[in-house]
């Protein structure tokens, strides 16, 4: 069995005549925390959603977690094993910090939630202890700075022990003390979970923090795939100029 937990093949995007993908191939290995950067609207969202099974390519083949996630059947099997943070974190308003981390289980375990209820609290004040949000379970989202907020979606995130979370620039709008916890975290989740972090982002801070393994896209095609120290020896214009802080 292949240690790529996700696979792209030639896989492109064509939407009212627009290429928003064009024959993108990548391979993401097991435990990595792996950047997928680029330029605002060069694409990077878009292989999220796609590998989250949200959106369908118009052609090519995806393969996570060595299951085709064409197949409706396999794309529900992988789903059950993917967390989701998204960019503005999506935290329910009406919900409290507890409510909103159980909210997977309540879906996906909805047969058996009530009988093991007591259990599932207890393992998402465990995450949220671990996150460190002990305290604050009972808290409204609007009453929390935007850090503690994504944290929150971090522990929603990881609830169901998945083995691939997808963050969508989960630094945005944070100020530098913040994203540097977050970073944080996201490599203490890779750690304490075995969780393989796949991190959509311009923030090239962070992926000097994080980065194991980079993918850089641009006008929905892949411009460079390695390590972030490798980047040095491209000659691509527009790479040299994203990373010049590297």
């Amino acid at each position: 069995m292949s240690n790529f937990i996700v696979k792209f093949d030639n896989v492109s995007l064509v939407i009212e005549g627009k290429k928003i993908l064009d024959d993108v191939s990548f391979e993401i290995e097991e435990g990595t925390n792996t950047f997928i950067m680029g330029p605002s609207g060069s694409g990077k969202t878009t292989i999220l959603k796609i590998a989250a099974g949200l959106i369908f390519p118009t052609s090519g083949k995806i393969r996570i977690l060595n299951k085709d996630i064409s197949n409706i059947k396999e794309l529900y099997e992988v789903r059950e094993n993917i967390g989701f943070v998204f960019q503005y974190s999506a935290l329910i308003d009406t919900l409290n910090v507890l409510d909103n981390v159980l909210l997977p289980l309540k879906f996906r375990k909805r047969n058996e939630f009530k009988k093991r209820k007591k259990e599932y609290i207890d393992k998402a004040l465990e995450i949220l202890d671990f996150l460190g949000l002990r305290g604050f379970e009972y808290y409204y989202p609007n009453s929390l700075s935007g850090g503690m907020q994504k944290r929150v979606a971090f522990a929603r995130a990881v609830i169901t022990l998945p083995k691939i979370i997808f963050y969508d620039e989960p630094t945005s709008g944070l100020d530098p003390i913040s994203s540097n916890q977050i970073n944080k975290m996201i490599i203490d989740i890779n750690k304490k979970y075995n969780v393989t972090n796949v991190v959509v982002s311009h923030d090239i801070l962070s992926s000097k923090q994080i980065a194991s393994f980079v993918i850089f896209i641009y006008n929905g095609q892949i411009k460079f795939k390695g390590k972030l120290e490798d980047i040095r020896e491209t000659n691509e214009e527009i790479i040299r100029n994203f990373f010049q802080m590297v």
